[in-house]
């Protein structure tokens, strides 16, 4: 498949674009609608070219011999993508590889409130600012919490996690973080100014 119709740079473009599909959607409260907004005009940019390439290939002859799953298999790997993303396996599978780091992490967040928590990597996350969390209603920390902020790709920290040992987070109407409940004491975080 190297060597043969679409080729080298459909298999390096192709990888790239899946690849970075699936480490965004592993984040917590992904964009998943942004995500799609992605993938889908880059997939179909590389179906152009994968349609062409192979069109010609035939064409000329040169199409890859007397194997037909060879050239479909970029067909294999986006369902295969497709499928992780429509049941968050990415995030699902670093999260629970990374939930041990996470709860030591919080622990230790909460057991020193007042010790500012550098930028780290945590399991397979980027974390900074692990702080107590504030209680939206009364504004004062919560003791067995915290808040770990995680930082994305392009380095932007609008999401994370809050692991809170009673109670659930608060939310507010006017715009604020969105919380989603993952698993006993976690949720993640989304922060959304039109929410």
């Amino acid at each position: 498949m190297i060597n043969k119709p679409p080729g080298l740079p459909f298999l390096i473009v192709f990888s790239a674009a899946t690849t970075f599909l699936l480490i965004w959607a592993s984040y917590p409260s992904w964009y998943g609608f942004e995500t799609f907004k992605f993938g889908i005009p880059i997939g179909f940019v590389l179906f152009i070219y994968w349609t062409i390439r192979i069109t010609w290939a035939d064409h000329k002859a040169k199409a890859p011999a007397g194997s037909l799953n060879s050239a479909l298999m970029p067909w294999y790997i986006a369902i295969a993508v497709g499928l992780a993303l429509i049941t968050n396996a990415p995030f699902w599978i670093r999260y629970t590889i990374s939930e041990p780091s996470l709860r030591a992490y919080a622990t230790a967040v909460d057991e020193n409130p007042g010790r500012k928590e550098p930028c780290q990597w945590v399991g397979l996350y980027y974390v900074c600012d692990g702080r107590r969390y504030d209680d939206l209603l009364t504004g004062e920390e919560i003791p067995g919490s915290a808040r770990l902020v995680v930082r994305d790709l392009f380095q932007q920290d609008d999401k994370g996690f809050v692991w809170l040992t009673s109670g659930e987070p608060n939310e507010n109407a006017d715009g604020g973080d969105r919380y989603t409940h993952l698993e006993g004491y976690w949720y993640s975080y989304l922060y959304d100014s039109s929410w």
